[in-house]
C-alpha cells in the first residue's frame, strides 16, 4: 500500500504539468512578496474579520512571504518535481533519441518533415554528402539512419539541471546563510545579533568582536571615506584576527564578508576639573547638512555644542556681542571661573552588516548553466532515414526546429550532387 502511494506521488510530481504549476504558483507569491510591503507585523491588525481579504493576507502571513515555511515547501516541491521529471523523462527520451532507429520502409510520409526520392544510383554521393556535413551514419543492410547536433536534445535536461541547482543553493542559502547588521561604539565588544528580518534558521557566529579604531577621512572639508578596524575574537576574548574595513571595501574571511555600512555619534568624552562624564549627543539635520547638538549644564542657561564631523573642531554658540566661538579638542572651554571644562573625545560608533552565503557559488553556477541551456536549445537535433529500393532510394526526415523550412534544408543538403554525377 505504502508502495503504491510512493509511486502515486513521484508519477504526480513527475509531469511537467506540476512543475509548471508550482512555477506559477511561486511567481504569483513572489508578486505579492515584491508588492506587498514585507515585515513581521500583520497588514492589519485591526480588523478581525477572518473572512476580509486582509485577514486571509495575514493568515498566509503575505506580509513575509520570502521567510514562510510553506513558500518553502512550494520551492522543495517544485525541486522534486523537477528531479523526478528529469530521470524519468527528459534523460530517457535523451537515451532514445540516442539509440539506432532503422526503418525497413516508409509507412507513412505525412509523419516527416521532409521527404526525398533519389535514383539508386545516388546512393554513395547521398552518403558522401551527409558524411561531409558531418552527420552520424550507420547502416543496416539497405537501411541508413543518420543524425545530426544530438546536444540540442540536451537542453531541456540543462534548463531542468539550472533550475535545481538554483532552488538547491536558495535551500543551501536560507539554512546555512548569515545576516546580520549592528551599530557598534569604539572600542566595544559587542555580538552581531540584530536580524534585519526574520529568518527560518538563526546562524550567528558565537564569537564576539570588538571595533578597535574609527576614523574618517575627508577632501575639501568633505567626508570621502570612512574606516573601522576590528577584531575578531574567540569564546575567551582572544584576538583571533584583525582587519579594517571602509564603504566599498570589504573584508573577506571564511565564507563571511564584512561591511562597513553607516556611521553615528553617540556622545562626548568631557572633564570636569578632575572628573570625567559622558554626555549624550543629538543627531539633526538642516539645509542637507548633519549635525550634532549636545548640551552642557555648567552654567545659569547652559550651553550648547554643535558638532559638523569627526576632524576634531566643534561651535560654541554664544548670544552675546562676541559671537560664537570654534573650539578643538582638547582645549578648555572656559565656561565658569571655577570648573575647568574640557572636551576629550568624540565617541562614535560603526555601522557593520556581516554577510555569509554558503550557497553563493552553487547559485551562480545554475545561472550559468541556464544561460548554457538556452545556446544549447538553438542547436537543431536533426534525425534522416535513408531506405535503399531497387530502382530508387527514399529519404525521410524529422527535426525540432524550423519544420516548415525542413524540406529545403535536405534539397539545399544534396543540391550539389546532380552536378557531380553529371561530370
Amino acid at each position: 500500500m505504502q508502495f503504491n502511494f510512493m509511486r502515486f506521488i513521484i508519477k504526480w510530481l513527475s509531469n511537467i504539468k506540476v512543475a509548471i504549476f508550482l512555477l506559477v504558483v511561486l511567481i504569483f507569491c513572489s508578486l505579492i512578496g515584491s508588492i506587498v510591503e514585507q515585515t513581521d507585523k500583520p497588514i492589519n491588525p485591526l480588523i478581525e474579520n477572518i473572512s476580509s481579504p486582509t485577514n486571509i493576507f495575514n493568515l498566509l502571513n503575505f506580509s513575509n512571504v520570502f521567510n514562510n515555511s510553506w513558500f518553502f515547501c512550494l520551492n522543495l516541491l517544485l525541486g522534486l518535481s523537477l528531479i523526478f521529471c528529469t530521470f524519468t523523462q527528459q534523460l530517457p527520451s535523451f537515451d532514445f533519441c540516442r539509440s539506432l532507429n532503422f526503418l525497413k520502409k516508409f509507412l507513412e510520409t505525412e509523419k516527416f518533415d521532409g521527404s526525398l526520392v533519389f535514383p539508386t544510383n545516388w546512393f554513395p554521393f547521398v552518403i558522401s554528402r551527409m558524411h561531409k556535413k558531418n552527420y552520424f551514419l550507420f547502416q543496416k543492410n539497405k537501411a541508413v539512419y543518420a543524425s545530426k547536433g544530438l546536444i540540442g536534445r540536451l537542453g531541456p535536461v540543462f534548463v531542468h539541471l539550472s533550475l535545481i541547482l538554483i532552488l538547491l543553493a536558495s535551500f543551501i542559502s536560507a539554512l546555512g546563510g548569515l545576516l546580520a547588521q549592528e551599530f557598534v561604539p569604539k572600542g566595544e565588544i559587542a555580538y552581531l545579533q540584530n536580524f534585519p528580518s526574520d529568518h527560518l534558521v538563526a546562524n550567528l557566529p558565537v564569537y564576539p568582536i570588538r571595533v578597535n579604531d574609527f576614523w574618517v577621512s575627508h577632501i575639501d572639508g568633505l567626508i570621502h571615506q570612512f574606516y573601522t578596524n576590528i577584531s575578531s575574537l574567540n569564546e575567551y576574548g582572544k584576538e583571533l584576527s584583525s582587519f579594517t574595513i571602509s564603504v566599498n571595501h570589504p573584508f573577506y574571511q571564511q565564507q563571511v564578508i564584512w561591511y562597513q555600512t553607516d556611521w553615528d555619534i553617540i556622545g562626548l568624552k568631557c572633564k570636569l576639573n578632575d572628573l570625567i562624564y559622558q554626555i549624550p549627543v543629538t543627531s539633526i539635520s538642516t539645509a542637507g547638512k548633519r549635525l550634532w547638538i549636545s548640551w552642557l549644564p555648567f552654567s545659569e542657561n547652559g550651553s550648547t555644542l554643535f558638532f559638523e564631523t569627526l576632524r576634531g573642531d566643534f561651535i560654541l554658540p554664544s548670544f552675546n556681542l562676541n559671537g560664537s566661538s570654534y573650539l578643538e579638542i582638547g582645549q578648555n572651554l572656559q565656561l565658569l571661573s571655577s570648573i575647568n571644562t574640557t572636551i576629550l573625545d568624540i565617541l562614535t560608533c560603526t555601522g557593520l552588516q556581516v554577510r555569509g552565503d554558503p550557497g553563493e557559488l552553487l547559485l551562480s553556477l545554475g545561472f550559468g548553466v541556464l544561460i548554457l541551456s538556452t545556446f544549447i536549445s538553438y542547436v537543431s537535433y536533426t534525425r534522416i532515414w535513408i531506405i535503399k529500393k531497387f530502382d530508387y532510394i527514399q529519404i525521410g526526415g524529422l527535426t525540432n526546429r524550423a519544420k516548415l523550412r525542413f524540406d529545403y534544408q535536405l534539397l539545399n543538403l544534396f543540391d550539389s550532387i546532380s552536378t557531380n554525377i553529371k561530370t
